[in-house]
């Protein structure tokens, strides 16, 4: 439950690194519509420095974690006195805590790309031109939250599971569980890297 909690920290600092990169091309796209020519080159850097090495990261740190699970055994007897613990419940709550921290603060990302996006939209039509540089430019916002909306129902499925599997005296890591949260991330990462090369000048 720990390793879950470790890298569940690392997944939602890579995500909001990645993130705030997209924001920084938003705020280039409209420094630019103003001229300010410094500060679009400044933004533009600034989402180079974050989104590639975030996705590049992203790729080491989920094969690391499916490193780590090999070294976990399958199934680990739970003695009779750690059932009646309240410890180890609470080890249970920590760890869903974190799965609904990630996944609320993916959402929250979420809707503040999908605001700024309708920020420029709205401020395209004012000025009467373009600050958005393709179609793919918005939706970048609704895959956070669909990403964040599964950290929310795999980290429920997760937590229900685990108290179930410790009740009865077995716990067993739920490798499906880790495989389908893999594919998201690894489809999400992937959606996002096309978009970022899709938008970039």
């Amino acid at each position: 439950m720990a390793l879950e909690r470790t890298y569940l920290g690392y997944f939602k600092l890579i995500f909001v690194a990645i993130g705030s990169g997209l924001l920084a091309e938003r705020l280039a796209i409209l420094f630019a519509a103003f001229h300010f020519h410094r500060l679009t080159v400044f933004f533009h850097e600034i989402r180079d420095l974050l989104t590639w090495p975030a996705v590049a990261i992203m790729f080491v740190v989920g094969y690391r974690f499916l490193s780590d699970l090999e070294y976990i055994e399958k199934g680990i007897t739970v003695p009779a006195k750690e059932i009646i613990d309240p410890r180890i419940y609470m080890a249970a709550e920590r760890t869903f805590l974190a799965w609904v921290r990630t996944g609320i603060g993916l959402i929250a990302f979420g809707f503040v790309i999908e605001k700024f996006d309708f920020f420029l939209e709205q401020l395209s039509i004012m000025l009467h031109t373009k600050l958005t540089t393709g179609d793919s430019f918005s939706g970048m916002g609704i895959v956070f939250i669909v990403l964040g909306v599964s950290n929310l129902v795999i980290g429920g499925v997760n937590f229900i599971r685990t108290v179930k599997q410790v009740d009865q005296g077995c716990y067993h890591i739920h490798k499906i569980l880790y495989a389908l949260y893999g594919v998201i991330l690894l489809a999400v990462t992937l959606i996002l890297a096309a978009m970022i090369i899709h938008v970039s000048p």
